[in-house]
């Protein structure tokens, strides 16, 4: 397993550092602040897109989180589309090989006004990328850019680094954790009963160890069991809540290992846990994917760690 350190935030230290004369490595007048935007699909709207059509109920709800602060340095925001394909990329060696590739639009420009609530029209959108309807292996997402008064654009995704504001996935707004974007996957039928059984994790940038076996047990219509995460170190499973409207993931915070401080050596480090959990469901290639937060008895792991899991 990756050796990871709690970040631990001391007061002494602090008041120490304010009281330091020494001049920044960086000129303090050329750091941008950004803007945290929260997105998501408005309660009662359509959650997937379907093949070869552009027609429904999409919508998505915009707000500026009270852990935000002070924003007034935001001119306005702008909805942006990021549109993820998987194209055939055929070789002489591997005729199947494909690639994915990702385009971004704004879609919708100058809000200022928040919360504000935004319809989608599917059909303008797809219009933007050259296309004219959803196609099976694609996602489309809508995230925020920050456009701030002297009109520096602060991107809610660039091809390099994603998707920015991940790491504010811990902030509790409305009940819920913080959303960067909203997601509208080209789907196939859901049936929870496919995942049943021994998947594979093929990703785990918590463990690292991979591949590895688990079991898929169904709960209920909306909920699955995870059990043998981390190659089998997690003793309790990992219950998981599918929204069939959006094939969205969701968990709240479950201790997976109770004794993990053998890990560290440590008691303090005892009961991990994943929380604010957020992910998806691909029907058309069974698989999970999802990222969390990690916690001990000794606080909170800083940023998210994804799993991806399938047949």
């Amino acid at each position: 397993m990756k050796k990871i350190y709690l970040i631990l935030f001391i007061l002494p230290l602090l008041f120490a550092a304010q009281s330091c004369d020494k001049e920044l490595p960086y000129p303090i007048d050329d750091v941008k602040r950004g803007v945290a935007i929260d997105i998501v699909r408005s309660e009662g709207t359509d959650g997937v897109l379907y093949r070869g059509q552009t027609d429904g109920n999409f919508k998505v709800m915009l707000s500026i989180p009270e852990q935000q602060g002070d924003y007034s340095f935001l001119k306005h925001g702008q909805l942006f589309a990021v549109l993820e394909r998987v194209l055939p990329d055929p070789t002489e060696d591997n005729p199947d090989r494909t690639k994915t590739v990702r385009d971004a639009k704004v879609v919708v420009d100058n809000i200022t006004t928040f919360p504000t609530e935004i319809t989608i029209d599917m059909a303008d959108v797809y219009s933007k990328f050259g296309l004219t309807t959803p196609d099976i292996g694609e996602t489309l997402y809508f995230t925020t850019n920050a456009v701030l008064k002297d009109d520096y654009v602060v991107p809610g995704w660039t091809e390099h680094t994603g998707f920015n504001n991940r790491i504010l996935t811990g902030w509790r707004v409305n009940g819920r954790a913080y959303s960067y974007n909203v997601r509208y996957s080209v789907v196939c039928e859901l049936v929870l009963d496919d995942f049943v059984g021994t998947c594979i994790v093929t990703e785990d940038s918590w463990w690292e160890e991979v591949p590895h076996e688990v079991e898929v047990t169904k709960v209920s219509d909306t909920q699955l069991s995870i059990a043998g995460l981390f190659n089998g170190q997690a003793t309790n499973p990992l219950i998981i809540t599918i929204n069939p409207v959006d094939y969205s993931i969701s968990f709240d915070k479950q201790i997976l290992v109770p004794n993990s401080g053998v890990w560290w050596g440590n008691p303090a480090y005892n009961n991990f846990a994943f929380g604010n959990g957020t992910g998806i469901v691909d029907a058309c290639d069974t698989k999970i994917s999802f990222e969390a937060t990690a916690h001990v008895d000794a606080g909170n792991f800083s940023g998210t760690w994804t799993i991806v899991l399938g047949k």
